[in-house]
């Protein structure tokens, strides 16, 4: 590139018109600094519209025509247009020598180029995070150019520009509805301070609320997946009972005709008995399923002082999970240990167990687990106390996020909908409710195992 385009480039990479992201100056000077950098009467910028469907044109600097406009209401469409756009999805850069035969541009060559006399040009991509927004155009009148690469260069340079110009537009729009915001926010403080300590009861209140929904919100995705995996079995009901209907029907009517024979009757008690049998069998797992679930939420919407078995509940809550553990591919073991009766809060047990549980398959794997994933889950004795832990083989935590683990509203998946009250809830109900106490062991890469124990008879 000559040393005058390079000082061009270097002047206007230091204007203010940049880093203050006015647009509409910033394209004035690019089209203009276009043409006469690569000595071109006609360059234009266009930016994309109608989720890629068109290109419309924002600004037209043209010697022969007057110099500067504004919006001057050229548009190119997707549909008349297909190879361009194609390439321009691409986010390459059309440098067309002869831009009538040219593949990517002939498709204007009527109606576009020889309505203005364009023999050549260069179609540069702007970028703004990565994604292509349009194009600074530079346009030859007259027949074929040879473009140098010191010229595309220069023209990619501005597209660079142009593109930095966006994202200080952006900054700026975000900066001043960002100051709006907070000119509102201290209005609002000051009209409320008398008010402050009503809401901060309020707040206490809906903090109270939040977390017991929260309790709560597992239980309907259990009920989906319950439903779903009821359905197996009661399909499979379903057809065994039709089937044996079907028999009846056909022995009935074999009797009526009085060509019921023995073997017939044989086959068709052989039937009736293999579909009896299939519909008991599946009946039976349907029942389980139920029963396993009723017991899990009966704990946690009455959950009252009971007498328990710490197996049984573990073993029940891991049933209604099933369906949320098949489907993240994470296999829950049981290490089974001697009965450990309990005299305390069955319910908060369970919803213990389901937070963490369902804490290990959304945040230990971060999307789809790998092969052989487990979370395993181990019961022990330690005398008036009982002890319980749940450890996953998956990412781990590092030290800040360990620390903060069990902190109300902290989490690291906030952006994929996660509130921060999961782990924050399994305190509360360990140290409140079953009057224990938690910890957690993390590293990077090597896993969590949070454990936590309990007395066998809750506090008063």
């Amino acid at each position: 590139m000559s040393r005058w385009r390079e000082r061009l480039l270097l002047q206007l990479s230091q204007s203010a018109l940049i880093d203050e992201g006015e647009l509409a100056s910033i394209a004035e000077t690019l089209c203009e600094t276009l043409a006469h950098g690569i000595e071109v009467e006609r360059a234009s910028l266009w930016l994309l519209e109608e989720e890629g469907k068109a290109i419309r044109c924002v600004h037209l600097f043209d010697t022969r025509e007057g110099g500067h406009r504004p919006e001057p209401g050229l548009r190119l469409d997707a549909a008349t247009h297909p190879r361009y756009f194609a390439t321009l999805h691409a986010a390459r850069s059309i440098v067309a020598n002869d831009a009538v035969r040219h593949p990517d541009t002939a498709e204007f060559a009527e109606g576009y180029l020889d309505t203005f006399g364009i023999g050549a040009l260069i179609d540069g991509p702007i970028r703004q995070h990565g994604r292509m927004v349009g194009i600074l155009c530079a346009e030859h009148r007259g027949g074929e150019r040879r473009w140098t690469r010191g010229e595309r260069n220069f023209a990619a340079s501005l597209c660079d520009l142009y593109g930095r110009a966006l994202t200080a537009a952006e900054r700026r729009e975000y900066r001043d509805r960002l100051q709006a915001l907070n000119q509102d926010l201290e209005a609002r403080v000051q009209e409320r301070t008398g008010e402050l300590q009503a809401a901060l009861d309020r707040l206490d209140e809906a903090r109270q609320a939040l977390m017991e929904r929260e309790r709560f919100a597992a239980l309907g995705e259990l009920v989906a997946g319950i439903a779903h995996e009821i359905n197996t079995p009661v399909g499979v009901i379903v057809t065994a009972t039709s089937h044996a209907r079907g028999l009846l029907a056909e022995l009935r009517q074999a009797h009526e005709r009085g060509g019921l024979t023995r073997s017939a009757f044989d086959a068709a008690l052989t039937g009736l008995a293999e579909s009896l049998a299939m519909a008991e069998r599946n009946a039976e797992r349907a029942a389980g399923l139920v029963e396993s679930f009723k017991r899990t939420s009966a704990d946690r919407s009455h959950d009252t002082r009971t007498r328990f078995e710490l197996g049984s509940v573990v073993r029940d809550v891991l049933t209604t999970l099933q369906p949320l553990l098949r489907r993240r591919k994470v296999e829950a073991r049981f290490e089974s240990s001697p009965p450990l009766h309990c005299d305390s809060h069955p319910g908060a047990v369970g919803q213990v167990l389901t937070n963490l549980v369902v804490n290990a398959c959304v945040h230990a794997y971060r999307g789809e687990a790998p092969p052989g994933a487990q979370v395993r889950v181990r019961a022990w004795d330690e005398g008036d106390w009982v002890a319980l832990e749940v450890a996953d083989d998956g990412v781990g935590m590092d030290e800040a996020v360990r620390a903060r683990a069990f902190d109300a509203y902290f989490t690291t998946a906030r952006s994929r909908g996660g509130t921060g009250l999961g782990l924050g809830i399994v305190r509360s109900l360990v140290v409140r409710t079953l009057g224990g106490e938690v910890g957690l062991e993390s590293a990077p890469g090597a896993g969590t195992r949070v454990h936590l124990r309990f007395p066998r008879s809750a506090p008063a």
